[in-house]
């Protein structure tokens, strides 16, 4: 009876302590995401963007009554409410107020309507990633431009096709780098409002009025994203050389072969996968391989006034391959052929009138198609790229890397000796106790 009695203070002791800890607990919010790349909790480039917003933004939701929607959604937006409490939002069901739906001209299958400082954005799809972009360009003063040079058979960042850029164009219009197509027939000096040019894989040539404003561009010190899988001198080609001859490029003869990528099992003969890096702000990110489908090398030549850097290099066990595609295929020696490390990839940085121009050349137009930009760290290689070359340096921290804590990889031995832990260790450790508790209690 005094034993009990003496286990009521403790026990009210306990109870006392539960319950104020439910009291702080539902004053505070208090949380830290210990995920390896903070995915359950905003970006710094997130909580910088909404902290700076000018002015209110109302954010409408037209999504039917989904409770597992809604209230993801609300979680989302919840965590931005936290460091602006000018963010405010609200749900429109288009089952229930379908005239509010056509004042709202929304989407049939739903539609995030953002509005403010006298702008509005609209998302179909919801993530951390396109709502802070859309946020951005909300606070922005002007928008960055894109011009993808159309008229000679390029790689399109408007249409969806295979070989097409668009899914890294609409990808990149989320984030507020809005892609357009140019023909310099019809416009042939680029206007100052382009942040950005974009040659993809061009297979016809351009008229020397085209190249002209091409060159003027450049020599004003506009960006450049020049992507070629041809020869300069080919007359077939883009007859782009006098570009090459202004940068110092050339592109190499052959495709690139990569041994060690074959043991891989890449898939082809002409895949090249990347798993270590250059020291680049593009490259500082990634945590998964590139895929490279069919690549050139490209011979650099420094020039004076340019900060030059390799983007993307392959190993030794690469070379260029002017033969065909098919047998037995080796690097043959005292032929035009090149022994790897290879470049194929290259930024150049100048300045031209007090700007600072950047440039990049890749010899590889496949890694961000439609087909293949889904392989690897393709994606956030591409989006990476276009955010350096747009000046958008402090965006590049914020690219959507996989997350290394995503997947448990064990290796060989570790997988035995786990088995053999489990299997054989921990069973006979569990007989081994039952039998010292049962000679013990006969004694």
């Amino acid at each position: 009876m005094k034993r009990a009695a003496q286990h009521i203070p403790l026990a009210l002791l306990i109870v006392a302590i539960a319950l104020a800890s439910i009291w702080i607990t539902a004053r505070t919010d208090r949380s830290a995401d210990l995920t390896a790349n903070k995915r359950h909790a905003l970006s710094e480039q997130t909580v910088g963007a909404v902290k700076a917003l000018q002015g209110p933004v109302q954010i409408t939701a037209v999504i039917g009554p989904i409770a597992e929607q809604r209230n993801s959604l609300i979680e989302l937006v919840s965590r931005y409410q936290q460091h602006n409490p000018l963010v405010e939002l609200d749900f429109v069901n288009p089952e229930t107020d379908p005239e509010r739906v056509r004042q709202l001209n929304a989407a049939a299958s739903g539609e995030l309507i953002i509005t403010g400082m006298g702008r509005e954005q609209r998302l179909q799809s919801v993530s951390e990633r396109s709502l802070t972009g859309a946020l951005r360009q909300l606070n922005r003063e002007g928008e960055k431009k894109l011009a993808f040079v159309t008229g000679h058979e390029e790689r399109s960042a408007i249409e969806a096709a295979p070989q097409s850029w668009s899914t890294l164009g609409s990808r990149l219009r989320s984030i507020g780098l809005n892609s357009e197509a140019l023909s310099l027939v019809t416009n042939p000096r680029i206007g100052s409002d382009v942040d950005v040019l974009v040659i993809v894989d061009p297979r016809r040539p351009y008229f020397p009025g085209e190249l002209a404003g091409i060159l003027e561009y450049i020599n004003l010190g506009g960006s450049l994203l020049w992507v070629s899988e041809t020869e300069l001198n080919r007359s077939t080609g883009s007859g782009l050389a006098a570009l090459g001859l202004e940068l110092g490029i050339e592109i190499l003869p052959g495709t690139i072969i990569d041994t060690a990528s074959q043991s891989a099992n890449a898939g082809s003969v002409s895949f090249v996968i990347l798993n270590s890096f250059t020291q680049h702000p593009v490259t500082q990110g990634l945590t998964s391989p590139i895929l490279l489908p069919q690549t050139k090398a490209l011979a650099v030549t420094p020039l004076a006034g340019q900060t030059l850097l390799p983007l993307l290099q392959t190993p030794e066990s690469s070379w260029t391959e002017t033969g065909a595609l098919e047998g037995a295929i080796q690097f043959d020696a005292n032929t035009e052929e090149h022994q790897g490390p290879l470049v194929v990839g290259v930024t150049i940085e100048r300045l031209i009138n007090g700007k600072q121009q950047r440039i990049a050349v890749l010899g590889d137009a496949d890694f961000a198609s439609d087909q293949f930009i889904g392989n690897g760290a393709n994606l956030g290689f591409a989006e990476s790229l276009m955010l350096w070359l747009s000046g958008e340096s402090e965006a590049l921290s914020f690219v959507t890397m996989p997350a290394p804590d995503a997947n448990l990889n064990l290796s060989r031995n570790a997988i035995v000796s786990i088995s053999v832990l489990l299997l054989f260790v921990l069973p006979a450790s569990l007989f081994l106790i039952a039998g010292v508790t049962a000679w013990r209690r006969r004694r």
